[in-house]
């Protein structure tokens, strides 16, 4: 079964690939819209569409399949908010589905992002154990890639694979294994692994967060006001602005950086393994507390309108430490001027 396997990394780059000439003209305005709705928001591209993130959380995805367009808010509460204002569209819970060449009203495109930024701010007033559960079952594979997506790459949406491989006898295998049985219908390993993945968590066999090969592991990322020369300086001659007071790097292959325990945050140190000059850099994460150490990576990439800070930490020892990590990188980004 054919698939995909080469995904855009940019938004950019995606239109650039749509080759029907209406969808193209749909989505391009689209993309102007948001930007004007959501002016401080981050485009990336997300589970192989673009997206518009607010401080690390998904708002708008939309997509081109093979005979039409989709928008997909956030999260699977929207859409049935919005029942009564998308009659005579074609909807599921998490999104809805339009011809190329009748694009959806402005004014219905603001209130479905209206609504799921409403629906963000509401989350954010919850006390912690309700946020925590919220953003695991966001996190969940099966909430975050529609079954639209699924099935135009694969063929099949979430409950026909999970049909499919419980019949197969994949609840016996190791991931490994059952990435390997997907391999054999699906040629994209990033699918591969996204049902394998997806069939463990709904078998209760894997965290939300963990993966096979790095553990529990988080990222946040947001686009600042500077240039990535100016960010890349920032990153690496101000380690004090995002490691904490007293804090001191050597931002070279084998340097050793050090942030002393303050109240309120233990004390955490590590070595620098990996500098790509202007671009990366990769290193231990050894904090108070934990048995093992885990790894950081920080990523500056070019914007149109500044430059981005990816904050990506891997090997985390729990779900708990996740969180916490989540929550700390999302505190430093907001505070960058």
């Amino acid at each position: 079964m054919a698939t995909t396997t080469r995904v855009p990394q940019t938004i950019d780059a995606y239109l650039a690939s749509v080759t029907d000439p209406a969808a193209k003209k749909t989505l391009t305005a689209l993309r102007t819209q948001l930007r004007k709705l959501l002016p401080k928001a981050t485009e990336t591209i997300s589970y192989q569409m673009p997206a518009f993130k607010v401080d690390g959380d998904l708002v708008v995805g939309f997509a081109f399949f093979k005979k039409h367009c989709g928008f997909y808010p956030g999260s699977g509460s929207v859409v049935p908010a919005l029942k009564s204002e998308l009659e005579g569209y074609t909807t599921s819970k998490s999104g809805v589905t339009f011809p190329p060449d009748e694009p959806l009203p402005a004014k219905l495109v603001k209130k479905l992002v209206q609504t799921r930024l409403a629906e963000i701010a509401t989350r954010a007033k919850k006390p912690a154990a309700a946020k925590k559960s919220a953003v695991a079952k966001k996190a969940l594979i099966t909430e975050r890639i529609t079954d639209a997506s699924v099935k135009e790459a694969t063929g099949r949406d979430w409950k026909a694979w999970m049909r499919a491989l419980d019949k197969a006898g994949a609840a016996g295998l190791t991931h490994k294994q059952l990435a390997a049985l997907v391999g054999r219908e699906v040629e994209s390993g990033w699918w591969q692994q996204s049902i394998a993945v997806a069939y463990e968590q709904a078998q209760g066999k894997r965290v939300v967060g963990e993966t096979a090969a790095t553990g529990f592991q988080v990222g946040v990322v947001r686009t600042l006001p500077m240039t990535a020369p100016e960010l890349w300086e920032w990153v690496t001659t101000q380690p004090e602005r995002w490691l904490g007071p007293g804090a001191t790097l050597k931002a070279e292959v084998g340097g050793r950086y050090e942030a002393p325990k303050r109240r309120g945050a233990p004390g955490v140190r590590g070595e620098v393994r990996v500098v790509k000059p202007g671009q990366r850099l990769r290193m231990t994460w050894e904090t108070d507390g934990w048995k093992k150490p885990a790894t950081l990576q920080l990523t500056v990439t070019p914007k149109t309108k500044g430059a981005s800070l990816h904050v990506h930490m891997e090997k985390l020892p729990d779900a708990d430490a996740r969180e916490a990590m989540r929550e700390r990188w999302s505190k430093v980004l907001a505070g960058v001027a």
